[in-house]
């Protein structure tokens, strides 16, 4: 699919999205207060030409090395990330902190269905994530979406990462109502005819991911392997055996 995630945001010229921002917490412990991030994101945002509608961080940042807070951004009513904001070092009051892009499990769940519509041109009816999505390349999570009655389980997969912007795709997948119907067809092909097929699970587009098939022809069944070869944009590849 490729698709770029609805709220993929652009981190502004700053090499690393690293900051430093000082503010004192008291005689001993620095910290960055909540408005001082809220600021300094919109900000950042801004100078890279993409102005959010809002910035929303729930807690200040202590400056102790590997402490980390999250803020909450919405760029359009449809889209938003949650930057988590973690320190990496302090120097006397000097926080130093860097930026990394995430989406929490709500905003996956409001762009998965969006992606599952525009690709499938169905209705999605609900998605429900186990998680939210960190912004590290090849990092997944599991949705659970509901379309024309039927739920499946769905992978959302991050494909690339550039500051504050992460690109994530829903994984594309053949239902194993619609896999059944294409082995039938492919084993036509070549001159075999079976009355029917019953796949045990959906073939998701990664390679190597394999589903079993079995076929009923006059009486007698046979069971296939197939194995996903390649996957372009919503095509997928596949190849089948006889399961030995």
């Amino acid at each position: 699919m490729g698709i770029v995630a609805a709220g993929a945001v652009a981190c502004a010229p700053v090499a690393g999205c690293t900051i430093n921002i000082g503010n004192p917490a008291g005689p001993s412990t620095p910290k960055v207060s909540k408005a001082d991030l809220q600021k300094d994101i919109s900000q950042r945002l801004a100078n890279a030409g993409q102005t959010p509608q809002s910035v929303s961080c729930p807690d200040d940042l202590i400056g102790q090395l590997g402490q980390s807070t999250r803020c909450e951004v919405t760029m359009t009513a449809t889209s938003g990330f949650e930057p988590v904001i973690t320190v990496t070092g302090v120097e006397g009051s000097k926080v130093n902190y860097d930026i990394a892009p995430a989406v929490s499990k709500t905003q996956l769940e409001a762009s998965v269905s969006q992606l599952v519509a525009n690709s499938s041109k169905t209705p999605v009816t609900a998605v429900s994530c186990q998680s939210g999505l960190e912004g590290k390349i090849g990092a997944v999570a599991y949705c659970d979406v509901t379309a024309q009655g039927a739920t499946t389980r769905r992978t959302a997969e991050v494909t690339n990462v550039s500051g504050l912007r992460m690109d994530y795709h829903v994984v594309p997948m053949l239902p194993k109502a619609v896999v059944a119907s294409s082995l039938i067809f492919q084993l036509k092909q070549v001159g075999q005819h079976p009355d029917s097929a019953t796949c045990t699970s959906d073939l998701e587009g990664k390679p190597g991911n394999t589903a079993e098939c079995t076929t009923l022809t006059a009486g007698q069944t046979q069971t296939y392997v197939l194995t996903v070869t390649a996957v372009q944009g919503d095509s997928i590849t596949y190849k089948y055996a006889v399961k030995p």
